[in-house]
């Protein structure tokens, strides 16, 4: 009786230690990107009882319990050690050690591939971003860094055997990105013809190395002038903790090799910068000449120390989607980069860059066609200073590489193609005089060019 009463206060003091150590050691940090739960008021805003009380306090206990980080990382090490998984949705255990992103394992088994519309419509809205920034007589260059497992699937798990097509979205857009001359800095040939392995076992991304390669290439293809630090004196250091691996193993998982470059940067930051993951960092006084905005994401962490140190000034942004005409019209760069990972090059076709439409001349209209086109126009969620006009054109009308033209009181617009048979233009508001709108949307296949729709819109009609 004595060792079942000793087992049974064992477990309850188990159990109780998480939250009784809250009183002397809560959990204060964490490796999440997420703000953590404060404590619930009784009280809600206008006084009176929080009736979510006890479902907000279960958020904060789940996040600030005693010694979390460390059964966390004890679980992780469980499953990773005895049954090789991971107990984290968002990341992937791979032979060897190799951690990967989860939200690229569609990419690298072929699941969901882009059809060849979907390809077109990516390059052609590139393609508009393009002759927009050409048109201001600035420089423009488009940059894809590579999944992880796009370069170095061979140490993923399992999945292996459901591949269902191993030709990657990426190496279907290179092509139709050079047949539409966008300036395309091609990383993931760059790392392809490479032997060594250049991205990070632990983390999700490039090692420093490859971001200074990532660099130059960028550089050159801009044709700008820059240090391409080949003799720079560079060391290896066991002192980097991976994205993935914090992730997975909290505070306490192995850290790994990564080069550091000796360079003394002369540019420095003009705005409050905590780090390289904020949204918005502002630079000066690089040695380089000409000014550069630059949209990136986590992959420009560790460009930007090399970017901005070739420029006057550079501004560089993660907002999504890109205010480009807005940022162009207040900084007036010299050059303007794009750079999205492999694995959300499709929000250019969800939510591509905020620019006033393109307009277009039009061969001679060939027919008017009867259809289930849709037409709507209303104020951009995004920035409230544009009309949005949008809709859908009969999937019958459409072969590959169709595009689309939109007709507003007489002047013709080049139109983003969104999703599969979907479009979308930005009109700024004062350039909209005449009311009711008179709109057409028409159909373009080389020669031959169809109005598939037409609709007046009265002022009351617009959607704020």
């Amino acid at each position: 009786m004595k060792k079942y009463l000793i087992f049974i206060i064992a477990c309850l003091v188990v159990c109780l230690l998480p939250f009784v150590g809250m009183l002397v050691r809560p959990t204060t940090v964490t490796t999440e990107n997420k703000v953590m739960a404060e404590f619930p008021s009784i009280k809600a805003e206008n006084g009176s009882i929080n009736l979510k009380f006890f479902q907000e306090f279960e958020e904060y206990f789940n996040e600030h319990f005693a010694f979390r980080n460390e059964l966390v990382y004890a679980d992780a090490k469980l499953q990773t050690s005895i049954f090789k998984v991971s107990n984290v949705d968002t990341v992937t255990y791979g032979e060897d050690g190799w951690l990967y992103y989860t939200s690229t394992l569609n990419d690298y088994l072929g699941y969901n591939r882009m059809s060849e519309r979907q390809i077109y419509n990516l390059a052609h809205n590139l393609s508009l971003v393009r002759q927009y920034v050409e048109d201001k007589g600035k420089d423009f260059v488009l940059a894809i860094p590579p999944n992880k497992n796009t370069l170095y699937g061979e140490n993923m798990p399992y999945y292996y055997s459901y591949i269902v097509d191993r030709t990657h979205n990426i190496d279907l857009l290179t092509p139709k990105l050079s047949e539409l001359e966008i300036p395309y800095a091609d990383l993931l040939e760059l790392f392809r013809n490479e032997d060594e392995i250049l991205y990070l076992k632990r983390d999700s991304h490039w090692n420093m190395k490859g971001a200074v390669m990532a660099y130059n290439l960028i550089m050159d293809t801009l044709g700008y002038p820059h240090m391409n630090y080949k003799d720079s004196d560079v060391i290896r250091t066991k002192n980097e903790d991976g994205d993935l691996n914090r992730m997975l193993y909290t505070f306490y998982g192995e850290k790994e090799l990564n080069y550091k470059y000796n360079i003394e940067h002369g540019y420095t930051y003009s705005n409050d910068v905590k780090s390289v993951e904020d949204g918005w960092i502002e630079t000066e006084n690089g040695a380089g000449k000409g000014t550069l905005l630059m949209f990136r994401d986590s992959f420009g962490n560790t460009l930007i120390p090399f970017m901005a140190d070739q420029f006057e000034k550079a501004w560089f942004t993660k907002e999504n989607p890109y205010g480009l005409e807005g940022l162009m019209e207040e900084y007036n760069p010299d050059a303007v980069v794009l750079e999205c990972v492999e694995r959300n090059i499709s929000r250019y076709i969800d939510m591509p860059p905020i620019i006033s439409a393109i307009k277009t001349d039009i061969p001679e209209i060939t027919e008017y066609v009867e259809s289930d086109t849709t037409i709507s126009i209303q104020s951009l969620n995004y920035d409230f200073n544009y009309y949005k006009i949008s809709g859908s054109v009969d999937e019958t009308l459409l072969e590959n590489e169709t595009d689309i033209i939109v007709r507003i009181n007489g002047t013709y617009y080049e139109a983003y193609h969104t999703r599969e048979n979907n479009y979308e233009v930005y009109i700024k508001k004062n350039a909209i005089q005449t009311n009711p709108v008179e709109i057409e949307v028409l159909t373009k296949d080389k020669e031959i060019c169809r109005v598939v729709q037409i609709k007046t819109i009265d002022e009351g009609d617009i959607l704020q």
